[in-house]
């Protein structure tokens, strides 16, 4: 490589960027034309220093500074380091005094030496980016310093406030690959020895044609490594200064799952985090990173594993065994450990009887602790039929368990069957008070209140309601009929529930258009005909004490088929 014979052929300007580091001095040979160089720039308020070449150190008292640097291209006289040379000029040997106390006229405080770096923003460079700047960077100035770099067209230029420096040297465009650049910068200050700094930038070729690249660190890794650190991507080889788009989808898909722009630096790089945040084993698999700037573009891949650690879903059930009433009232509470945070978790619960057919199913997210939790509570529709063993299966990911828990039988819940006699009626026999439709509940508790209401055929309305106390067998029964003249009122199907110690069963019974005479078929457990259930004289009390609602009940029966009719 070769030295420039530096010509009056660059222009200092000022740039607000700081590039890589270096140090310049002029070389030995300069010509003079090259002493009229002059600088132009401006100073920010920054105090933060960028590394540099300085010679002499910033130290005054220091020994350490290098005799062999001289203050002027070839002038091996006089030593930047205001005390550290003996060699160095006196200024008592026919100069005026630097000392303040000895009739100089400036304070004090000016005598201390200028404690600023510098440094080149890059120590090589393309030609084609070099042809338009060079950029430097001087920190620890002061208001009035004067800063000269060489070489460079436009002198000198005053600092106007505390704080950092940034240079460019413009003009280079006679400048080839191979060149080295060498640059001297001068700082002045008022009353003090000034400071110079030197480095050297080398000329490279210009980029290439060539793509960008994009890399991925990790390239394969655990989900739950994933999930704590996610990756981290970098493209190079793109223009400073361009905007580089990033991109991550799942492979074989086009769907963006994230996308980023950023500008390139002043190496043509830029670097990027991408976290994925929650989707648990949702982000197991191939994904694509691609990376685009200007014309140019990259791609690259990663993947994400299930964590081979060997650890198997844990599953529990508490209690695993217990009595219907707690059951009923208090269910199971289901956890499963192991999963991994925000990864989809399904419970299930079917019967041991039929273990593929599920009674409950829920899916949640597991936690920060990877874990899954639930509780079951049963319908208490379900009575005695909620005894026995049941199953219960968990899955995460790639990951399942089952386990089962029991519920024994206590003699503390009732399950009674309701009968409805007929389930068919016609009109006429329906607005027959001796007929009508018989309903009865029975294996509910002795003395117990049993609850019977009826809907219309939707369930959207409440037509009849009605309590009876239950005899010693646990039974009891009420009748219901239209008052209505018209049979026609009363066409129609009607839903029946009744309920006995917070235990509930349900049925129906249909009116229809036909005349007297229509229907047999008692409901479940019933007795079949027109004729009413053999009354005892618990139920006649009960069918007595509600004969007033009923008429009630009849009436408001009466009045929705009118409305319906109408």
């Amino acid at each position: 490589m070769k030295r420039l014979a530096m010509a009056a052929t660059f222009a200092l300007a000022l740039s607000l960027g700081g590039w890589g580091q270096a140090a310049a001095q002029a070389d030995e040979r300069t010509t003079a034309q090259a002493v009229d160089v002059q600088a132009a720039g401006e100073a920010g308020n920054g105090d933060a220093e960028s590394p540099g070449t300085e010679d002499p150190p910033t130290d005054p008292g220091g020994d350490d500074a290098d005799p062999g640097t001289p203050t002027e291209p070839g002038d091996g006289e006089e030593s930047t380091d205001p005390g550290g040379d003996e060699n160095a000029a006196d200024p008592s040997d026919g100069e005026e005094a630097a000392d303040p106390g000895e009739g100089s006229d400036e304070p004090t405080e000016d005598s201390t030496p200028i404690e600023a770096s510098f440094s080149l923003d890059r120590s090589s460079m393309p030609v084609d980016e070099a042809a338009e700047a060079i950029p430097y960077t001087i920190t620890g100035l002061k208001a009035g310093d004067t800063v000269t770099a060489e070489p460079g067209e436009n002198g000198s230029i005053t600092v106007d406030s505390d704080g950092t420096f940034n240079g460019e040297l413009r003009g280079n465009t006679e400048l080839e690959a191979g060149d080295v650049v060498d640059v001297t910068v001068t700082v002045a200050r008022d009353g003090q020895e000034s400071k110079t700094f030197t480095g050297s930038v080398e000329i490279t070729d210009s980029h290439d044609d060539s793509d960008a690249t994009v890399s991925v660190d990790p390239q394969s890794q655990g989900i739950d490594s994933y999930l704590d650190n996610g990756v981290d991507i970098t493209v190079s080889s793109c223009e400073p200064g361009e905007e580089v788009t990033i991109t991550i989808v799942r492979k074989g898909e086009d769907t963006n799952i994230w996308e980023e722009t950023k500008t390139a630096g002043d190496d043509g790089s830029v670097s990027a985090s991408f976290m994925p945040g929650t989707g648990g084993d949702g982000w197991v698999g191939d994904f694509v990173v691609s990376a685009k700037c200007g014309d140019m573009s990259a791609e690259t891949t990663y993947s994400v594993t299930e964590n081979d650690d060997g650890t198997d879903a844990d599953l529990s059930v508490t209690p695993q065994s217990q009595k219907l009433a707690d059951f009923l009232e208090n269910g199971v509470n289901i956890t499963l450990l192991n999963c991994h945070v925000d990864s989809e978790v399904t419970f299930q619960v079917s019967s041991a009887t039929d273990p593929d057919t599920a009674i409950w199913e829920e899916t949640q997210e597991a936690g920060e602790d990877a874990a899954g939790s639930v509780q079951f509570l049963p319908d208490g529709d379900g009575g005695t039929g909620w005894i026995g063993d049941f199953t219960v299966a968990a899955t995460c990911g790639d990951k399942s368990a089952e386990t089962t828990f029991t519920v024994t039988d206590d003699d503390s819940v009732v399950d009674p069957t309701l009968s409805i006699s007929p389930e068919r009626i016609s009109g006429v026999d329906f607005i027959d008070r001796d007929k009508g439709v018989q309903m009865t509940l029975t294996d509910c508790a002795a003395d117990a209140d049993v609850h019977f209401e009826v809907y219309s055929g939707d369930k959207s309305e409440k037509l009849y309601e009605q309590t009876a106390t239950a005899d010693q067998d646990g039974a009891a029964g009420i009748q219901v009929y239209g008052l209505g003249d018209d049979p026609a009122y009363y066409v129609g199907t009607y839903q029946v529930v009744a309920a006995c110690m917070d235990v509930s069963r349900s049925g129906k019974f249909v009116v229809t258009g036909g005349e007297s005479g229509g229907g047999n078929g008692g409901g479940s457990g019933g007795s079949g005909g027109d004729s009413s259930m053999p009354r005892t004289g618990a139920e006649l009390t009960g069918l007595t004490a509600g004969a007033l609602l009923i008429v009630g009940g009849g009436a408001a029966i009466g009045l929705a088929r009118r409305k319906n009719k109408s």
